[in-house]
């Protein structure tokens, strides 16, 4: 067989280890995206009876409690016609007062409607969530509708007023870094007036209406992180495809040595997880990394041969060192950082 072709399958064979250690749970998209505890819920109203509902107001506001934010809004309007209910969505975390003479009771209940395609709107469509494309590679990225406040309607009563607190919807990546909050404000009724008094220079707003519901969301964006994050996909991605025809280009021509063979498939290793779009865990750092850096200094050895290569004693000892060091590099490079990230 032609010495070249014997070597682009050896190369082959390394980047087909690479993609099966990727299956494993020592990379996983659930690693860069921690999302697992997070419970997303769509915040607003629900009417029974939307017709009865008439002059619709609600303000918007981000207050800090304790140095964290919570989303408050100030709901108001009037009700005219037979006895109903609606329903608070989410989970408020104060106590709402509805005023003298409002009967309201609590439950928890799983709101039925065409929420499959808000949140299609809002995961799916242009311009609707901005990072969007990072929620795409969460495993539940989908909000629900939910209440746990049931609220009587009575025209006798006629007009309501109250402030409804909820604490944002996070997305997190890897090390608990928070890309945003977000507040997605769902109601079936009329708004006549809505008030948006949140200032931050970072914050995406956007209101539209979609399968009979009025949506105002708000995102509350990390943007200098988001900025990181595409950075080093970008550089990721350029560094693995580069130099991965490199390494070919180089088998090709046959000029490669053993010292560049060995520091393009040394890089090549996190560059590999990180174009997958794969997280890697503690123990993937540092008992794979280095595995890999072992087999990486073997495959180096045979790419960089003239003639058909031999592996003994020496070299095997000189692959072990080389696990040895590619395990010092691994903690110094990955893993002491995330002691300071989290």
């Amino acid at each position: 067989m032609n010495k070249r072709i014997k070597k682009l399958i050896i190369l082959a064979i390394f980047l087909l280890a690479l993609m099966l250690v990727s299956l494993t749970a020592f990379f996983s998209k659930s690693l860069m995206w921690p999302n697992s505890n997070v419970e997303r819920k769509f915040d607003g109203i629900l009417f029974n009876n939307s017709d009865g509902v008439e002059n619709l107001q609600v303000a918007r506001s981000v207050v800090n409690d304790g140095g964290e934010k919570l989303i408050k809004y100030d709901v108001k309007f009037n009700y005219t016609g037979e006895d109903t209910t609606a329903r608070i969505m989410g989970t408020p975390v104060r106590q709402i007062f509805f005023g003298e003479g409002v009967k309201f009771s609590k439950s928890k209940v799983n709101l039925k409607g065409d929420f499959d395609k808000i949140n299609k709107s809002l995961f799916e469509e242009k311009l609707k969530l901005k990072v969007k494309d990072f929620y795409n590679k969460t495993d539940n990225k989908e909000f629900k509708a939910v209440s746990e406040v049931k609220l009587n309607l009575s025209e006798k009563v006629g007009e309501y007023e109250f402030e409804v607190y909820y604490n944002p919807n996070p997305l997190y990546f890897s090390g608990g870094q928070k890309v945003e909050d977000a507040s997605i404000f769902v109601t079936n009724a009329k708004v006549e007036n809505w008030t948006e008094t949140t200032k931050s220079t970072d914050s995406v707003k956007e209101a539209y209406t979609n399968s009979g519901y009025y949506i105002n969301k708000l995102e509350l964006i990390n943007q200098s992180l988001i900025n990181k994050i595409s950075l080093i996909n970008t550089i990721a991605t350029v560094v693995f495809l580069v130099l991965t025809l490199g390494v070919i280009v180089l088998i090709w021509i046959d000029k490669g040595s053993f010292p560049i063979y060995l520091g393009a498939l040394f890089i090549m290793i996190p560059a590999f997880f990180r174009f997958m779009d794969k997280g890697t865990s503690n123990l993937g750092v540092l008992i794979v990394y280095p595995i890999l850096g072992f087999i990486a200094s073997i495959v180096a050895r045979f790419l960089s041969a003239d003639e058909d290569a031999t592996f003994g004693i020496k070299e095997l000892k000189q692959s072990v060192a080389f696990l040895l060091m590619y395990f010092v590099i691994s903690v110094v490079l990955f893993m002491i950082p995330r002691v300071f990230i989290g």
